[in-house]
């Protein structure tokens, strides 16, 4: 078996700016001996022909005649697929989706590609053949009916076959909680739902700081909650990664900071200043992206968001080469006041530190004294104005205590400016 070969090729699509059928523009042939796989990707020729053809990644699949060679490594350890390739895989939830439509069996990596391209993130297609996929516009259904089968999923009970198709929505999506795409006002939402195993209302905690992160001068997609059911809501937030109406659907090319800065996002390497030199060479505003970056680390720090890994950040190409910050999202308090935040800020230390994050100001292109005055607006924001923002989402308020809790010990730990 250690010997066993396996080959697999796959054509990679993208939708360019302004058109609404996919382009292909690439191919990849992924060979696996025994326990390690490698293979190459190129352009086709006559992509690289079309005036309007972008690079997958700028810095490391830039557009150009030769093939990139995709050195060998072992399966376990990620394989040869390209990390800008990974980006459409989808995390945790859509692979159990995909593994009870196939009866229990475990996709490849190269099969969930072609399993999942109605709803993935971002503009890649994959297919077998130079024929890219038909856009097949997002189904309407009624949330309800989509939670259900969300629940009888993670509680290994019967789904009936409608609501199968229904659970197809959320197979392409990142992340590892249960999640949909959901047509709403003739737009594309993405739909979460609550995991058998949550200890709080997540959905509504997410709803609430992502209000607090507007009113910290942080861009999101618009957002609410729905009642789904007893005590049970889902947290709507609109795709940032689709131009709307759903009727007429244009995607975005996006990547992630890991695709950008070609890191696995499940490694502790990385940083927030490393990101930060990529926003400063890609950026179609690099003034506005990097101060936000900023704030968007500094408010990860104040709110015990310790899951701000490179896959929760990421760009959107914005056409003539460029790209822009995409919206913040997945911004959620842990709860857990571990003291460090998953995402380094400078590449030295994991610690959740405000004193280390001013002292990176230069990186995102401010003084120690603009840093300084961005972490103190941001901590009187956080810990004065949170309990407001908090009540309009109708948190309960028995997490209403927890989060309390949680920051009066997040503020001690971080050194937050409070008075």
């Amino acid at each position: 078996m250690t010997n066993a070969t396996s080959e697999r090729t796959l054509y990679v699509g993208l939708y360019l700016p302004a058109q609404s059928e996919p382009t292909t523009a690439a191919i990849m042939k992924l060979k696996r001996v025994g326990n390690a796989e490698a293979g190459h990707f190129a352009y086709g020729l006559g992509y690289l022909e079309k005036p309007e053809a972008i690079s997958l990644n700028p810095d490391h699949l830039p557009l150009q005649k030769a093939v990139f060679q995709l050195a060998s490594r072992l399966i376990r350890e990620g394989g040869a697929m390209p990390l800008t390739i990974k980006d459409a895989l989808p995390d945790a939830w859509g692979r159990l989706v995909i593994a009870h439509q196939l009866g229990g069996r475990i996709a490849s990596d190269d099969e969930l590609l072609l399993l999942t391209n109605d709803d993935r993130v971002g503009a890649m297609v994959f297919s077998e053949t130079t024929r890219m996929p038909e856009c097949v516009p997002s189904p309407r259904f009624d949330l309800k009916q989509l939670a259900d089968a969300v629940k009888r999923l993670q509680y290994d009970l019967t789904v009936p076959e409608p609501l199968k198709r229904l659970l197809h929505q959320g197979a392409s999506l990142g992340g590892a909680r249960p999640k949909a795409s959901f047509v709403h006002d003739n737009a594309l939402w993405l739909a979460k739902f609550p995991a058998n195993d949550d200890p709080v209302d997540v959905q509504t905690l997410e709803a609430a700081t992502q209000g607090l992160a507007m009113q910290c001068g942080i861009r999101v997609p618009r957002s609410m909650t729905v009642a789904i059911g007893k005590g049970e809501h889902a947290f709507l937030s609109q795709r940032f990664d689709r131009i709307q109406p759903v009727d007429n659907p244009r995607r975005l090319h996006y990547l992630s900071a890991s695709a950008l800065l070609n890191i696995p996002y499940e490694s502790s390497a990385g940083s927030y200043t490393e990101f930060a030199r990529v926003l400063r060479r890609l950026s179609i505003v690099p003034g506005e992206d990097l101060k936000e970056l900023f704030r968007r680390m500094v408010f990860n720090i104040l709110v015990d968001n310790s899951d701000d890994h490179l896959k929760n950040h990421g760009m959107l190409y914005m056409g003539n080469g460029r790209f822009r910050l995409s919206p913040a999202f997945d911004i959620v308090p842990q709860l857990t006041n571990l003291g460090y935040q998953m995402l380094s800020i400078d590449g030295i230390s994991q610690e959740a530190s405000l004193d280390r994050a001013i002292q990176s100001a230069a990186h995102f292109g401010l003084s120690i004294d603009d840093a300084q005055r961005v972490v103190s607006e941001l901590a009187e924001t956080v810990y004065k104005q949170w309990a407001t923002y908090f009540k309009v989402a109708r948190v309960s308020t028995p997490l209403m205590n927890r989060v309390k809790s949680c920051f009066e010990r997040q503020a001690r730990i971080v050194g937050a400016p409070v008075r």
